[in-house]
């Protein structure tokens, strides 16, 4: 099996504003994203989508390219922030560093956990089965840090070392507890 792992380009949302679930568009300019990206997107077997506007819209353009629908799937949604949602991270302040100290089981208020997103992505994990193909999923970082973590069995802290860029790749091969890590942010 491959997992081709695609996060969403720029949201249009300030730098600085906390966007987890918050259902915003692309920033202006996210179509240089798609050419790149069908350049050197093999062609998928499956391609799944966060229902997201900004992950959708990327996937339904790969889609019309693959000839694929995209399958939404709402466990590839970014973190749930809660009341952070939209807010600026330099407001949220001591709050965010509060939660950050165990974000593997604290939340923002009204949000989730590293861990609530990680019981996600195993959800997600054992739907596709041992022998789903060549599969791509547009998703946001969060989600994307929780697939590596869980494929190559690292610790959770571990997923938080992983720099995934907007409109980027990152690529695992293998299956069950043999995965190997083929491309990173490309």
């Amino acid at each position: 099996m491959e997992l081709t792992l695609i996060r969403h380009p720029r949201p249009a949302a300030p730098e600085d504003a906390c966007i987890g679930q918050l259902d915003v568009e692309c920033a202006p300019g996210w179509e240089a994203h798609v050419e790149r990206l069908r350049r050197v997107l093999a062609r998928p077997d499956r391609l799944y989508t966060s229902p997201s506007r900004r992950c959708c819209a990327l996937a339904g353009r790969l889609g019309v390219t693959h000839r694929l629908t995209p399958e939404v799937d709402p466990r590839l949604l970014e973190l749930n922030f809660g009341e952070w949602e939209g807010r600026l991270w330099s407001d949220i302040g001591a709050t965010a560093d509060a939660v950050a100290t165990d974000y593997l089981n604290r939340a923002p208020p009204g949000g989730e956990s590293f861990g609530d997103l990680l019981v996600r992505i195993d959800a997600f994990l054992a739907d596709l089965g041992p022998a789903a193909g060549r599969i791509a999923i547009v998703t946001h970082a969060g989600p994307i840090r929780a697939l590596l973590v869980r494929c190559l069995g690292l610790p959770p802290a571990a997923g938080g070392r992983f720099d995934v860029g907007f409109g980027r790749v990152t690529r695992l091969a293998g299956q069950e507890r043999s995965w190997r890590l083929e491309v990173l942010n490309a």
